[in-house]
């Protein structure tokens, strides 16, 4: 299957050379990137600027980076249009806020205070099929929280899956980030009220594998 996953943080500009963004580093659409290759798939991996990358030694992966919100959804309009994809993997940490202008040069660095204001951006993975049509896509999107409680994390998956236009949602919390590969998700299909756990990017992409591969929703 043809898959394009998107990973690591958007960047916002302010001014010429500074810009808004978060914590992600990629990691997990890197990881997910090289396991979901090694099962076959023909991977797209759009990327965030400062975002990890794949081993160059794994192959079936391409590379294809983005800046701002703006731009990532360019890029997503752009692939799913022009090329045929079986399955999109959200995982890029989108920012929900822009700055409403960007200054021309560099803003200066001596000011007592600096006031942004502040727009939202637009919500990309409700978009996603509509930019495929009328080929089918399947759609993962990924979700963290902060310190949030079982319900909460429950609300905030429910959320995604809301506009009816996301096949599973894939979700942690800051609480369960663990250094290196460890971390644990919980894996989540339209449709059913019941979640699985799964503990690394590996676990991830072999449930991925069978969802893209046994016939679920699309």
């Amino acid at each position: 299957m043809r898959i394009l996953i998107t990973s690591g943080a958007t960047r916002e500009p302010i001014d010429a050379v500074r810009f808004l963004s978060n914590i992600s580093t990629g990691r997990t659409g890197a990881l997910l990137a090289e396991h979901l290759a090694h099962h076959g798939h023909a991977v797209t991996l759009l990327h965030g600027e400062s975002a990890a990358l794949p081993s160059p030694a794994v192959t079936g992966i391409t590379l294809q980076g983005f800046t701002s919100t703006e731009h990532l959804k360019a890029q997503l309009h752009r692939l799913l249009a022009t090329a045929r994809f079986d399955a999109v993997i959200h995982a890029a940490a989108v920012s929900d806020y822009r700055p409403g202008e960007t200054a021309a040069g560099k803003l200066s660095s001596y000011a007592d205070e600096l006031t942004l204001h502040l727009v939202p951006t637009p919500k990309l993975l409700p978009e996603l099929k509509s930019y495929a049509a009328p080929h089918p896509l399947k759609v993962v999107g990924f979700k963290l929280t902060a310190g949030a409680t079982s319900g909460e994390r429950a609300t905030a998956v429910a959320k995604l899956f809301a506009a009816g236009t996301v096949d599973a949602v894939l979700h942690n919390d800051t609480d369960d980030l663990a250094v290196g590969d460890a971390r644990t998700f919980t894996a989540w299909r339209r449709g059913e009220a019941t979640f699985s756990s799964l503990s690394g990017t590996a676990a991830v992409a072999d449930w991925l594998h069978a969802l893209f591969t046994d016939g679920g929703t699309t």
